[in-house]
């Protein structure tokens, strides 16, 4: 069925070539005959053209323009005899150049000629290409036969505007139209290499007062200079972009001038038009998408603004919420913020141009098998990091203890929390080990109730316990750092064997001086018992001695018990 279409495209052709130039055919006597010239009155019927194709397959290449008067004329679509479409269409060039050399032959004087494998195409004696039913196959078979039918007078105009470019006239006016186009072409590099000097100039005064440098911190990932030289270099050579396509364009002009390059110049007009057309194609295919992505961003930069300025009037307290407390508002707001990016993208990837390629696709897949294989520790980190803040366990500049750890919250990350000891020292502590350790916080409720800071003595049962309470409890009074209000108070912890376990409590606000009201308070309770004569037993110890005599410090200054002898009795007999 596929040949039928094609011989009928042929013979409509044919028909309509001798309806153009019917003086310059012959009449054929008998349809059947291969080498019979076809006449506009004895057309082939498409089944006598089906009958007489031949059983040979084509192989199906690249199409070859064939391009003549510096049009095109003809394009070959198919091999033939092993022949590829390229070299087909050079041997036809061939000789359309002989034809167009043979001044005797008429421009008008074109034959066609119906064979076994097609029709043949001649200008005068001379042959000039073989048309096969392949060459001439179309989805559109009636454009096809219009298009055909004009051959002849394409190859006729054709030849005309060879023989007049070929001649001696014809070459001196191409000549110097190029000789034009060259000096305009010279002109015009002139002042695009001066305008390309006075555009990096202007780019070297202007960039460094409206940008600046890209620094992380306090280091300089392009500095000022760096940020110059890149746009410089970027930017200021857009002159060469410009120069390479007007040089194309110079190429494209003085090859179409004359016959022997109009070809050249018709395959460089049609590179061109073929990107650009590739391009803007694949423009109008984008736009729908690109204005997805535009909606989506404006969308999404509106949400996050939302969600800044309601989590911003949660950490103020003009918004009050049972499930979002002020003190964590702010990182709830980072949260909501990378969460709301996270659907954007997500949203948007289908979206995005080449988000759909192999390349694109194999990088998503390894990324995806890398966090996969290395992420267990960095996930459970960042869900500890999220407990830990949610939590309210601790805030930045808290005094808290950690496990075996205490010092003042520096930083609480997403991976990891710094603390600084009372020593000085950093101490760096992963989410994941802090989430699992108990958490003692000093500072949370010093400003409320108090830090109740709490120590133990041990005082024989000699001494009067009331005696005890109110030294413990004016030791703790002479504190500076101590609340007066309430009153330090004292628990007696245990009983023991030689001894009474006395605890002294007091409160203050300061929980960063921790350590050093420690010290203060066991200054004053041994300054304080001393003072009074009583001693401390703490910690208890097993020696011989005289039970009679006290062992105090010589100062403070005191009151002290005459040592004793030992009184050795004897046994009594029962």
């Amino acid at each position: 069925m596929g040949n039928v279409v094609r011989w009928v495209v042929l013979a409509a052709m044919v028909v309509g070539a001798h309806g153009a130039r019917a003086d310059s055919l012959s009449t054929v006597a008998d349809s059947s005959a291969d080498s019979s010239l076809i006449t506009g009155n004895a057309a082939p019927s498409p089944a006598a053209l089906a009958s007489t194709a031949p059983e040979t397959t084509t192989t199906t290449l690249k199409s070859a323009p064939v391009f003549l008067g510096g049009g095109q004329i003809f394009v070959v679509r198919a091999s033939r005899r092993g022949i590829t479409p390229a070299a087909r269409a050079a041997a036809i060039r061939g000789r359309l150049d002989l034809a167009v050399k043979d001044r005797n032959t008429p421009a008008d004087a074109i034959r066609m000629r119906r064979t076994s494998d097609g029709v043949e195409v001649h200008l005068g004696p001379h042959f000039l290409w073989m048309m096969t039913p392949d060459d001439v196959a179309t989805a559109n078979v009636a454009d096809e036969a219009r298009a055909m039918a004009d051959l002849p007078a394409r190859i006729t105009a054709g030849v005309m505007r060879e023989r007049a470019g070929r001649s001696p006239r014809g070459i001196l006016v191409s000549t110097v139209i190029a000789l034009g186009i060259t000096l305009v072409a010279w002109i015009l590099t002139r002042l695009l290499l001066a305008a390309g000097r006075r555009w990096r100039g202007w780019l070297s005064r202007e960039v460094p007062r409206r940008l600046r440098g890209v620094r992380i911190g306090t280091f300089d990932v392009l500095s000022v200079d760096q940020v110059t030289g890149v746009v410089v270099n970027v930017f200021g050579r857009v002159g060469v972009v410009v120069g390479l396509l007007m040089l194309y364009a110079y190429l494209t002009a003085v090859c179409s001038l004359f016959p022997w390059s109009q070809a050249w110049s018709w395959q460089l007009l049609s590179f061109a038009t073929s990107k650009l057309a590739q391009a803007a194609m694949g423009l109008g295919n984008a736009i729908p998408s690109l204005l997805i992505l535009v909606a989506i961003a404006v969308l999404f930069h509106w949400l996050t603004k939302l969600s800044d300025r309601f989590f911003d009037a949660v950490d103020s307290g003009s918004v009050r919420l049972d499930w979002v407390h002020p003190d964590v508002a702010l990182p709830t707001r980072r949260l909501v913020k990378i969460l709301l990016w996270v659907c954007a993208i997500a949203i948007a990837y289908p979206y995005i141009p080449g988000s759909q390629s192999k390349a694109v696709q194999g990088i998503s897949i390894l990324l995806g098998v890398m966090v996969s294989l290395g992420s267990s520790g960095f996930i459970g980190n960042m869900i500890a990091g999220l407990v830990l803040v949610y939590s309210r366990s601790f805030t930045i500049g808290e005094r808290v203890r950690l496990g075996e750890h205490i010092g003042d919250v520096m930083n609480l990350g997403v991976f990891a929390i710094k603390l600084r000891t009372p020593r000085n020292e950093e101490i760096t502590l992963p989410n994941g080990y802090v989430a699992g350790q108990p958490i003692v916080n000093y500072t949370r409720l010093s400003q409320g109730p108090g830090l109740v800071l709490h120590t133990q003595v041990t005082i024989g049962y000699d001494t009067d316990w009331r005696a005890v309470h109110r030294l413990l409890i004016a030791a703790a009074g002479k504190i500076e750092g101590v609340e007066r209000e309430p009153t330090p108070w004292v628990f007696q912890r245990a009983l023991n064997d030689s001894h009474i376990s006395y605890e002294i409590c007091c409160i203050t606000r300061d929980s960063h001086r921790q350590f050093l009201l420690y010290s203060r308070l066991h200054e004053e309770i041994q300054d304080a018992f001393a003072a009074a004569g009583v001693e401390i037993l703490s910690p208890a110890y097993h020696a011989l001695r005289d039970g009679n005599a006290q062992i105090l410090p010589d100062q403070p200054a005191g009151p002290r018990a005459a040592p004793g002898g030992f009184r050795i009795r004897p046994a009594q007999e029962g």
